[in-house]
């Protein structure tokens, strides 16, 4: 039982280090692009990250499929 304990807490803290094992929601009000210098802000309705950098916003009855490169979330 220890050995267990000891190999479950060992992973835990191998992969806590760079991956996050339980996927947390987060509020964010609003988000900022920038794309070739032309600069849009959104209020974000609702949003979904996918795994690289991805980001899906939905705002005003639109859906936009972003970069995380080039934009920033915003919670106010």
């Amino acid at each position: 039982m220890k050995k267990l304990l000891l190999i479950l807490i060992g992973l835990f803290i191998l992969t806590g280090c760079n991956y996050e094992i339980i996927d947390t929601n987060y509020g964010y009000d609003k988000i900022i692009c920038n794309y070739n210098g032309d600069k849009f802000e959104l209020s974000i309705d609702s949003w979904h990250d996918y795994e690289g950098e991805q980001i899906q916003v939905k705002s005003n009855g639109k859906v936009y499929l972003l970069t995380a490169n080039n934009c920033y979330l915003i919670e106010e």
